[in-house]
């Protein structure tokens, strides 16, 4: 069977400029080593990563391979997603992470040794994964994005888009364990009604919420433990307005997902999901911010060709 040539996009700032060393020291010797036929590109610009691989689509690529964080593979996502020039389903996508999050690729099985990862893309193995959609209002215009992770609302929201926005871009537990601290204190929960599948179940002030295809974000967080890829169902969580001292005592249970247990934590599953919010409730996903509520979240089952271990 014939080799087909990977797109490798690369997103150079990725992790604070990691992502660029990862692909000169690592990834690019490896594939010259193992003859591996490949292109790359680097992006410059929030962006980038769809408008590159869309322009890849066009040129026939069907392996398209991320270099960089979460960010980039949702970019890719979204370039896949929307082109109209191929059933989305006959493009491969992979990841090699080099950013600071990387969450999405420990959810699907991705290996994090590099010359693994490569060998991985050689294999041609892969899974069938589920992609979200949510509508959401930015800057008062109606908007769409596909995600492939974790999207997140309230106190989610506002720690994203702070760890955006820090120029240290420390990385993985201790960037965002800084950044939720320095926003603990100064959070205001929004009053919010939920919908599933039709159905009210949820109207009360919540501190965080979550809409989950896997089960990792925010640096190893399990915000939804119980996710599962290839379902055909989004995994919701969803944090009642609690005190700091109950947030500081169960922290550490967020890395391991046991915080679900708590009696203010509630969880629901469904194929759609409608949120609003009397305040406005910020929204992110798959670690981009994006916008703000009404909310509206759909599914599309196994609708990504994802190269995996």
């Amino acid at each position: 069977m014939e080799e087909v040539k990977i797109l490798f996009i690369v997103n150079p700032a990725a992790g604070g400029g990691k992502a660029l060393k990862v692909w000169t020291k690592n990834i690019y010797p490896i594939l010259e080593k193992k003859k591996i036929e490949f292109d790359y590109l680097f992006t410059k610009k929030p962006y980038d990563g769809f408008n590159l691989a869309l322009e890849g689509i066009k040129k026939g690529y069907k392996k398209i391979v991320s270099v960089g964080g979460d960010g980039t593979v949702n970019e890719i996502v979204n370039a896949i997603m929307l082109q109209d020039i191929i059933d989305p389903i006959e493009i491969s996508v992979g990841s090699i992470g080099s950013g600071s999050g990387n969450d999405w690729g420990k959810s699907v099985g991705i290996p994090t040794n590099f010359e693994e990862a490569v060998i991985n893309l050689q294999k041609d193995n892969f899974i069938l994964q589920d992609v979200g959609k949510v509508s959401y209002i930015q800057k008062g215009v109606e908007k769409t994005r596909y995600f492939v992770n974790v999207a997140g609302m309230g106190f989610d929201a506002e720690v994203t888009y702070r760890a955006n926005k820090s120029k240290k871009r420390l990385f993985g537990k201790l960037s965002y364990s800084l950044i939720l601290f320095s926003v603990l204190f100064s959070f205001e929960d929004p009053y919010v009604e939920i919908k599933i599948d039709g159905k009210k179940v949820y109207e009360n002030q919540a501190l965080t919420l979550n809409v989950g295809i896997c089960r990792y974000s925010g640096g190893g967080m399990m915000l939804t433990p119980k996710a599962k890829y290839d379902d055909g169902l989004f995994d919701i969580t969803v944090v009642d307005k609690i005190s700091v001292g109950t947030i500081l005592a169960n922290l550490r249970k967020i890395y391991d997902g046991s915080f679900i247990n708590h009696q203010a934590v509630k969880t629901f599953r469904g194929k759609s999901i409608e949120i609003t919010s009397k305040e406005k409730l910020y929204l992110e996903a798959d670690g981009e911010s994006l916008g703000d509520s009404p909310l509206y979240f759909e599914i599309f089952p196994q609708r990504l060709k994802v190269l995996s271990g």
